[in-house]
């Protein structure tokens, strides 16, 4: 994922001075989105109303606004000219709004997340539904994971972990980390499966980080290699496309129904993804 062409605007509805307010926004702005944030609905509507290019992704916990019906405050939204393209992320710690569900595709909801998964999932989620640079990310979706890997370069094998993975390659979490171009062997178990998979690799990104950044910044954009399987059996393969589809499903979800029908272009609602 390149993080510095990510400039989409998102603006993040949450409770005032809240941890989980403070370090979305961070997470997201490390992402490289253009973030906004907000606790009131005046000042939410404000800052949709003014923006200088419209927002792209609303993500709002409709339990912080206060003395507000937040399924009517979001029809109202929807309602005017500057919200018509408006994506939105409903999160939530406590049960949903019935009426939100029933009223999903004329609100523009594209996700419903539980507040106790994590932020990388959360992060993920987000760069789905408005994919960084406009990029299809339908052909090089990524799923989060965190298992061991054998990494040999010139015979010698050292162990690391990996942090993200898709159907083409892996994110090898390296403190220091080896240059672009670098070929690799690999192993690897994935989670739930005994089977040991096997794969050259070539790694095509590097990603370095200051000292002292935040937990949860170092968890979703670890210092690392990025790479790309060059050589794998097609039974290794069949094994990492199953795992990999069912990671997607799992965090995903319906989300790739929206996507499918955007793709061909009917813009057909099939439901937002619970998560």
């Amino acid at each position: 994922m390149a993080l510095d062409e990510i400039k989409l605007k998102i603006l993040v509805v949450d409770e005032q001075g809240s941890y989980y307010l403070r370090t979305l926004v961070d997470l997201l702005n490390d992402g490289g989105f253009n973030v906004d944030f907000s606790s009131d609905p005046e000042i939410t509507y404000r800052k949709l109303k003014n923006s200088v290019r419209p927002v792209d992704l609303l993500i709002i916990d409709l339990g912080c606004i206060q003395d507000t019906d937040g399924f009517v405050f979001l029809k109202v939204l929807k309602e005017q000219e500057f919200c018509r393209g408006l994506k939105i992320i409903i999160t939530t710690n406590s049960l949903l709004d019935p009426r939100l569900s029933s009223a999903q595709r004329e609100l523009g909801i594209y996700a419903f997340f539980n507040k106790a998964r994590s932020f990388e999932e959360l992060f993920y989620i987000v760069a789905d539904i408005v994919p960084p640079g406009g990029q299809d990310l339908r052909k090089s979706r990524r799923v989060p994971v965190r298992f061991l890997v054998s990494y040999v370069v010139n015979e010698k094998a050292q162990f690391y972990y990996a942090s993200n993975l898709s159907h083409g390659g892996i994110f090898i979490r390296k403190s220091h980390a080896d240059p672009v171009g670098t070929t690799v062997q690999l192993s690897f178990n994935l989670p739930g499966n005994s089977a040991t998979l096997e794969a050259k690799a070539k790694v095509v990104r590097v990603l370095r980080y200051p000292m002292n950044v935040s937990s949860v910044r170092y968890e979703t954009f670890p210092p690392g290699n990025g790479l790309v399987f060059s050589e794998m059996s097609e039974d290794h393969r069949s094994i990492l496309r199953e795992f990999v589809d069912r990671e997607e499903a799992r965090i995903f979800g319906s989300r790739s129904h929206w996507v499918e029908a955007e793709g061909e272009g009917t813009a057909e609602f099939k439901g937002a993804s619970r998560y």
